[in-house]
């Protein structure tokens, strides 16, 4: 079930059937969590919950951030009169549905190498999408915005799931080759997510990549001694995967460069909204709206809200004097925050974050002490959580997404047990 459904949760909204249901759109990526929801809760009616007793710590911590961000709807309100309590229930309750994902994992893959059909189902569908990626960057396919070749692409599923996507699936790769477990199967995920990576050429990913080689690397090593031929190896298909997305955000790079005065501006960087320094723009008025808030927040999505950055504009137009009208947010450009954590501490406060880092700092302490066995699964699941967390940080607190679909299926799937996930040595 689980590895049926993952097509069809890492897939773009665009390209999914919907059903109005009231004021409620049900996606197929509903039908596909709330499928494998009910067979986890088959599953422990059958089994037992021995599989979510060895990490306590993640769900108690998960349920505690849960619960404050529900509740933090009542104080969003009272905030913001003009607050859209309704839509905004609607999507509270659909980022509730996707952190089911994360106790749903280890209570389905609680048995020997039962991890084995749901990674091979995401290989295949990340080999999918970096094809479409491939075929789009060639002009052969048109992306959202029609026919654009020749610069980074979306594939089917959107530019920063695509790099989330193809990350997870690369780090997998490169945890097999630090460990010398190098087989098929490997050459193929290196392939699939590097060259999807590279074309989504998202650089949040591209840093969660790094993040998570260094990772697994260091424990690794920890138990024994990496050959120098692995490390290169591991060095250079980061290398190489990071120059090449580097390459495609070549202009981007450029202008922020010129924005923080390493370079000297031209007139596009004053007249065009430049991707890394909206973003920073961006954050600004979020870290402000926290200040304003520091303990609970302004509420579930109210960063997004005129109430919220209002108040805050005046201050980021002095901060920011060169940056164009359109990069401030207004009534008709609700941009948010974009940025998980800055998002995280205007919307839920300090309590809010803490509930969050708590929970993934659990899960990967879990996956921790299981890798000191050098389980691949345990392994990869500490670079799972590393690109999930970081494309989380450039996309933000959103509901309804493959990256949030991702963040959660990393916290499950390094609280699975390292049996689930063994792999024959002779593969």
């Amino acid at each position: 079930m689980l590895a049926v459904s993952l097509p069809l949760i890492l897939l773009h909204k665009r390209y999914q059937p919907v059903v109005g249901v009231g004021t409620v759109d049900v996606t197929a990526a509903d039908v596909g969590i709330a499928a494998i929801v009910l067979a986890a809760a088959l599953s422990a009616r059958r089994d037992g919950l021995e599989p979510l007793r060895r990490s306590r710590a993640v769900w108690l911590s998960l349920v505690l951030f849960l619960a404050w961000l529900v509740a933090s709807l009542a104080w969003a309100r009272r905030f913001d009169p003009s607050y859209a309590l309704g839509s905004h229930v609607v999507s509270a309750g659909k980022f509730v549905e996707y952190a089911l994902l994360a106790p749903a994992v280890p209570l389905l893959l609680r048995r020997a190498g039962s991890a084995r059909i749901p990674l091979c189902a995401l290989l295949v569908w990340s080999s999918f999408l970096t094809l479409v990626a491939v075929l789009q960057f060639l002009g052969v396919l048109d992306e959202f915005e029609g026919r654009r070749p020749l610069q980074r692409e979306p594939s089917y599923v959107g530019i920063h799931e695509l790099g989330a996507v193809s990350g997870v699936v690369l780090v997998t790769a490169l945890t097999a080759l630090v460990l010398g477990r190098w087989r098929r199967w490997s050459w193929w995920a290196a392939a699939a997510g590097g060259l999807g990576a590279a074309l989504a050429a998202a650089l949040d990913s591209i840093g969660g990549i790094a993040a998570a080689a260094v990772s697994v690397w260091l424990l690794v090593r920890r138990r024994e001694a990496v050959p120098v031929r692995r490390t290169v190896a591991l060095a250079s298909l980061v290398v190489a995967v990071a120059g090449a997305a580097v390459v495609l955000r070549g202009t981007a790079v450029t202008a922020f460069l010129e924005f923080v005065g390493v370079r000297k501006e031209d007139n596009a960087t004053r007249t065009h909204v430049q991707s890394y320094a909206h973003r920073t723009l961006l954050g600004y008025i979020g870290l402000r709206i926290w200040l304003d808030h520091p303990v609970a927040g302004v509420g579930w999505q109210e960063s997004r809200e005129p109430a919220a950055f209002s108040p805050q504009l005046e201050a980021a137009h002095e901060r920011f004097p060169n940056e164009p009208a359109a990069a401030f947010p207004s009534r008709d450009r609700p941009w948010g925050v974009q940025n998980g954590v800055i998002q995280t501490l205007a919307d839920l406060g300090l309590v809010g974050l803490a509930f969050l880092l708590a929970t993934l700092s659990a899960a990967a302490s879990t996956a921790i002490r299981a890798a000191r066995g050098q389980s691949l699964l345990s392994l990869a699941a500490t670079g799972w959580l590393w690109v999930s967390f970081a494309v989380f940080t450039g996309i933000g607190l959103l509901a309804g997404t493959p990256i949030d679909a991702l963040l959660w299926l990393a916290v499950g799937l390094a609280a699975t047990s390292p049996a689930a996930g063994r792999v024959s040595r002779h593969r």
